[in-house]
Formats: C-alpha cells, structure tokens, sequence
C-alpha cells in the first residue's frame, strides 16, 4: 500500500511532539527533512505542526530525520499500539487510504485531535494506579503493597532500586489487555528499618507470587531492576517463563563499556555507603540544579542532542532516590550490596531472556556487559534515538517489542513487523535445551 499523507504525518507529528517536549523552539528556522514524502505532505505538514518539510536524499538526514523515516517504514506493530491503530481505523477525517487531502484547516483540525488523544491517553496512564486493585503481599514480618489488574498471564512490572512503580503507568497501560500485570516500588527499608538488600528483593518477588497464586511469571524489569530479575531468573528458573530487561544496569568488569553517570554514581554510592555521614554532602553535588544547555548550533549535533535529553515533568519520580540525606544513605547502601552480586553465569534452564537498551542513554550503559551476553537467548537491542526512560517516552514501542517477545518467547530478536526504531545485535546467545520448554502458557 503506498504512504499517504496522513500515515506520513502521523508519523511526522509523532516525531515532532517527541523533539518540542525537550525544546519547544527546535524546528524554529530548522527544517524537518525526508525522502520521497507523499505528494502535498510539505503543506499538511505546514498546516499541521508549522514546520517546513524539505524533501532531500538519506544522506542529509540528522538523527531526527533518521527517525522519521524509521516512523514511516515501520508497519503498525512499530509505530503505533493496538488502541492507536484502532483510533484511526474508527475515523473518517481528512485522507484515509485515497492519498487526498483537503485545505490546510483541515490538517490543523487534525493535529487537535492528534493532541487531544495524545492527552487522553496520558490522563488514563497517570491515573492507573486508581484504577488497579491496591494488594497486599506479607512476608517475614513485613507488608508489602503491590498494585494489580487486568486477567490473562501474570507479568510483573520490575522497577529499579529506590524508584517507585509510577515509572510503569504509561506502558502499563498498554499491557494490560490480555494479561495480568502487577507492579510494586522497590523496597527500600525491610522489617526492624534495615536496609532490604538483594535477597529482600527476591523475596518479595516470592511474596506477590503467592499472593496472586502463581507459579510462573513474565517480567519486565528497568535499570537496577533487571540485574535483580536475572538473579531471579537465575535461583528461580521454573517461576519466570520470560524476561525482558530495559536498560539495564550491572555491576561490570573492567574491560567492559560503562556509562560515566554509572562510574560516578558508583563511587559516590560506595562513600556514602561506607560512611553515610557524607551523604548530606553528596546529596548537594546530585541535587545541583541543572542549566538547560543551549543547543549546539551544528544542526547534526543539536538533533542527537535533543534526542538525548531528559523528558520533561520528571524530575520528582526520577530524582526520588536522592530526594533527602537519608533517602541517598539508603540507596547508596542498597546498590552498593547489589553491584557486589556478579552477574551469575549462564547455566542450563534459564529462561529465555530479551536485552532491551537505548543508543542515547546517558544513565545505563547502551550494551550489556560481557557476562550477561551469553544469558540473552533472544539477543539485544537498541532503541534508536531514545533514553534512559523509553518507557515513559515511547511506550507504544517498548510495548510493541514486549508483546511480540512475551507472546513467543523464541531465540532470537522478536517476530514484530516493526519496529524500525530498533537495531538488533546480530549476536545471539544459543538456546539452552530448556528455552524451548518455557513457552507454555502462565498460571496465573
């Protein structure tokens, strides 16, 4: 089916939404640029976002460009979720599959709607966790409150240490058709106020288990988290049937890649650890607040650039480990004990396992460490263009590839159609004998 102007646009607008949050006045004076758009796109494109749209060869393109017309070549599995495809297929304005379009109010109408479903659909995720049953898992003398809805297989939503399960709500959202997703904040203190180390974490891992009634689970863990649900993984093989970890943070050899921020964060953590008096000073290097950086002005830098930053309006949920001196005593003490756990070695039963990074992340390192590569029987990937927090900035994405790997959990990079914005490694590990015998379906 050849492109028409509203798919071209949906995906221009997509785009464009995701560079103005982190710098509103970036396409003032800089163009938006594709090859081959549909005929009349520079003008709906115009009409629409108020941007020009330079037809020009691949080769010219920026990183924004680039993305784009991965946006465009991607099937509806990449681009877009179910309930967005749905949207458009219940519709009756401005093209359709015809390829015409009509005047430019036309095209400004629909980029309200474009924005009001937008809002819509972030108003719902932010309002999740009211609408899911608030639990309760006990354990060793210590209650912990989860969050639980939805019917279908039991997947669990592992967050990283200190965070809270607020980072979930807008792929959460996006999951619960057909399953069952329960999701909880990481523990930060156990029963008696002692620090919850590693194995508290599993273990209340155990306690929502046989809270809901399951004997296995899917999971989707980020950043420290993942490291926690490999060792889940791990000591409880028969109790995860998949996993996939979302920008993972490990501890690392030497000779492995590491992110600056995961180098400073591990020193500072290892010094307030061993002497939490210093945590008030460090919480004053951490809490600095933060210039907005000016753009450079060569326009393939400030377009990695803009891709690169933080989305904003989530300073409170990503800063909560450091929100006080106490707070950063504590997690400095809980990811210290942590980064202590090597990663454990691939062994026969593993579950199958999905590697799921992020090219700009300037939090986690892009790839995983040596060790961890022969775990990964489904591979790695790198989400093109994205952060640290594509599962707050592209949730339709990360929910795309979820699916398709949870709802066939084989070797090697998931069966989707889309998305483009994803570059999987060409090395995989080989399937232990197991992997094949994990793909039944979850009792939940």
């Amino acid at each position: 089916m050849s492109e028409t102007i509203e798919s071209f646009l949906t995906a221009a607008h997509r785009t464009f939404v995701e560079v103005t949050r982190r710098a509103p006045d970036y396409f003032d004076g800089r163009p938006l640029r594709a090859s081959d758009p549909p005929a009349g796109s520079a003008r709906a494109v115009a009409a629409a976002l108020g941007v020009r749209l330079s037809a020009v060869a691949a080769r010219e393109f920026t990183a924004v460009d680039d993305l784009l017309d991965r946006r465009r070549h991607a099937d509806g599995a990449g681009g877009t979720d179910r309930a967005d495809r749905a949207d458009r297929a219940d519709r009756g304005d401005v093209t359709r599959d015809s390829g015409d379009f009509g005047p430019a109010g036309d095209w400004e109408r629909w980029r309200l709607r474009q924005d009001r479903r937008g809002a819509l659909r972030a108003a719902r995720a932010a309002h999740l966790a009211r609408a899911m049953d608030h639990r309760v898992a006990r354990h060793s003398g210590r209650a912990l409150r989860y969050r639980a809805g939805g019917r279908g297989p039991l997947l669990v939503l592992l967050t990283a240490l200190g965070h809270t399960d607020e980072v979930w709500y807008p792929l959460a959202d996006r999951l619960l058709p057909g399953r069952r997703v329960v999701m909880w904040d990481a523990g930060e203190t156990g029963p008696y106020g002692q620090t919850w180390t590693l194995a508290g974490q599993l273990a209340d891992f155990d306690a929502v288990l046989e809270a809901e009634g399951a004997d296995r689970c899917d999971v989707i863990a980020w950043c420290s988290g993942a490291q926690i649900a490999v060792e889940y993984a791990h000591r409880r093989p028969k109790a995860v049937r998949a996993a996939v970890l979302l920008h993972g943070s490990y501890p690392r050899a030497g000779s492995d890649p590491s992110s600056a921020y995961e180098r400073n964060l591990g020193a500072v953590c290892a010094s307030v650890a061993a002497h939490p008096e210093r945590a008030v000073r460090a919480l004053r290097a951490l809490s600095g607040e933060a210039v907005p950086v000016p753009l450079p002005r060569e326009e393939h830098l400030a377009a990695v650039e803009v891709l690169a930053r933080t989305p904003p309006g989530l300073d409170a949920v990503l800063r909560r480990p450091f929100r006080d001196a106490r707070a950063l005593a504590g997690y400095s003490r809980q990811l210290t004990e942590l980064w202590r756990h090597p990663v454990p070695a691939a062994v026969p039963g593993l579950p199958p396992l999905l590697s799921l990074g992020a090219e700009l992340d300037r939090v986690a390192a892009p790839e995983p460490p040596a060790a961890l590569v022969p775990l990964l029987t489904a591979g790695h990937g790198l989400l093109v263009g994205a952060t640290h927090y594509s599962m707050l900035d592209r949730p339709e994405v990360v929910a795309a590839v979820c699916r398709a790997f949870l709802d066939d959990p084989r070797p090697g990079p998931p069966a989707v159609g889309g998305p483009r914005e994803v570059r999987w490694s060409t090395a995989a590990a080989p399937p232990t004998p197991s992997n094949s015998s994990n793909s039944e379906e979850v009792t939940s």
